[in-house]
């Protein structure tokens, strides 16, 4: 096990209903509030209109800020900047997935800067305050009410093949405080949620295949989110089984809270800064792309060194290995996990989320030069994308 520094700050408000304490956690922080809202069917059920309510009762002005897509793009978070500059907000709160709660992050931090936003994901500029953000949790996927990233799509460029999607992090990231209800869950629909559930154990996985020795504890953890995701996957035939969603909605937000990285090399995420190139030419769904792209990365990794693969195989799929080889059980497992990911509905190749041939060079030269840490071959992320085109 390696040394390492574990930072959790985040309070997490979880359960059934938790969501009528909004009122009382944003005003711990202040009393004119940025509501950051997610498209989608959230605002036919009310569910922005009950919490500008919950907020109103606690005594709280409230803004909006509408329209957030997946992907979220810098200019919309220029568009919530102005508003919290205009209006003096003192806190961001975000209703909705990953990109609500990436998007109010970035106002956050952006409302304390005069200058470009973007200078913060290419590196020039390092965060030094920010707005608090409450992140009320509406998709088990990201994890992003408790970590310290955020990831944008730079929208600028009138051609989206030349749209940049980055990520930032850093410890003024975290969220103050995490509401996660199985109630606002239920409203996500079923391949949503499936996606979700790809992302999820995709966090897990890229830090376990790390190659760090002697790592137990971490690895324990990292399996049973795992399984607990597998074992949970009746939710897709039930949307609104609330047992289902609390055991995913736990089991996302650990997922991404570091627990099972301590101790761990670290060195990124190497499908996710993939897929984030695809993202970025395509603007397909981050969950489905990492469905595709993780297992295609996963048997690279398993050629060079089946060890770790066997003991995922072995403890996750509980299957016996026989007389194969530890190469060829450690691609079972894989498999198995694919086969999951296309049951529950999501694509099986690129092609699929609009990636075509003539593409391929041009989405590695995004990946080799983004400012992410992981120090990727050339050659391997163009084998891992030929290998899952079609």
């Amino acid at each position: 096990m390696n040394n390492f520094e574990y930072y959790a700050p985040t309070k997490v408000v979880f359960g059934k209903n938790e969501f009528e304490n909004l009122g009382k956690e944003v005003a711990i922080y202040g009393k004119k509030a940025l509501l950051v809202e997610q498209n989608g069917p959230l605002d036919d059920m009310g569910v922005f209109k009950k919490a500008i309510k919950i907020m109103k009762d606690s005594n709280i002005a409230v803004f909006e800020l509408k329209g957030i897509e997946s992907n979220p793009k810098l200019s919309k978070i220029e568009e919530g900047i102005k508003i919290a500059k205009d209006k003096q907000i003192d806190v961001i709160v975000a209703v909705g997935g990953g990109s609500t709660i990436d998007t109010a992050k970035a106002i956050g931090f952006g409302v304390k800067s005069d200058g470009d936003i973007w200078d913060y994901f290419s590196l020039k500029k390092t965060i030094i305050d920010t707005l608090p953000v409450i992140a009320v949790s509406t998709i088990s996927a990201t994890g992003a009410e408790t970590s310290m990233h955020c990831v944008v799509t730079n929208d600028r460029d009138s051609d989206n093949k030349n749209w940049l999607k980055w990520a930032l992090h850093d410890v003024h990231l975290f969220p103050k405080t995490a509401i996660i209800d199985p109630i606002l869950l239920s409203s996500v629909p079923k391949r949503l949620t499936a996606a979700g559930m790809a992302d999820t154990i995709s966090h897990i996985i890229e830090g376990y295949f790390d190659g760090a020795p002697n790592n137990p504890i971490s690895d324990r953890i990292g399996e049973g989110i795992v399984c607990t995701v597998l074992e949970n996957d009746n939710v897709l035939d039930n949307l609104s089984d609330l047992d289902a969603r609390a055991n995913i909605a736990w089991a996302s937000t650990l997922a991404m809270s570091g627990l099972q990285d301590c101790g761990r090399y670290n060195e990124g995420f190497p499908a996710h800064w993939i897929q984030h190139a695809v993202g970025a030419m395509t603007d397909s769904s981050h969950g489905e792309g990492l469905a595709v792209i993780n297992p295609s990365w996963l048997f690279m990794q398993n050629e060079k060194n089946p060890e770790k693969f066997v003991q995922f195989t072995k403890r996750v799929f509980n299957i016996e290995q026989g007389t194969i080889s530890d190469e060829e059980y450690g691609k079972k497992g894989i498999e198995l996990l694919k086969e999951c990911f296309v049951s529950w509905g999501l694509p099986s190749n690129l092609s699929e989320l609009g990636v075509k041939e003539e593409m391929i060079d041009e989405i590695v030269d995004k990946v080799m030069t983004s400012k992410e840490t992981y120090e990727f071959n050339r050659n391997e992320v163009k084998k891992v994308l030929l290998n899952c085109l079609y």
